[in-house]
């Protein structure tokens, strides 16, 4: 698949996925989670991939009070599902962290987590820092923005946090 009809597929597939969660939020819980897993590149399905989401959900699914889980699906950007929650978001959004950072391919996990008027919970607004990047130390968005490291650099770093699932 060509570079550019590639990029397309995946910006569909995110408008899709946007389509998706506006449709959730409607259900009007407190707080909706979107679990899916920030994999770079264009090959979103690599080794280990199914492995961790699956981990993933079944630890968002035993972490959450009354967890209501909505779906569950693939696309070209890989593995994601919708759960809702009659959690308050803020503490939604703890227990989601604490899964991130359970073990280092957790580190590969987005657990999105929204209120119930579709506003964002992120980690500032708890008072966290920002994801770290997979190579090195600093900011995952500042290193992403000013692309600091090769593509290849970042797929080895996945990949090696990938293998630790399969072991």
């Amino acid at each position: 698949m060509s570079y550019v009809k590639s990029k397309s597929n995946i910006l569909a597939t995110r408008d899709e996925r946007e389509e998706l969660l506006q449709s959730e939020l409607k259900v009007g819980r407190p707080a909706t989670v979107f679990v899916s897993l920030a994999i770079p590149g264009e090959q979103k399905n690599r080794p280990g991939t199914a492995e961790l989401f699956e981990w993933a959900w079944g630890s968002l699914g035993r972490t959450l009070p009354l967890p209501e889980p909505r779906c569950l699906g693939r696309d070209a950007l890989g593995p994601f599902a919708v759960m809702q929650a009659c959690t308050e978001p803020r503490e939604v959004k703890r227990l989601c962290i604490r899964i991130e950072t359970q073990r280092p391919a957790a580190r590969l996990v987005d657990l999105d987590v929204y209120d119930s008027s579709g506003n964002p919970v992120d980690r500032a607004s708890l008072g966290l820092p920002p994801r770290r990047c997979l190579v090195c130390d600093q900011p995952a968005a500042d290193c992403q923005r000013l692309q600091r490291h090769s593509p290849e650099k970042i797929l080895e770093a996945v990949d090696g946090l990938l293998a630790h699932i399969r072991d």
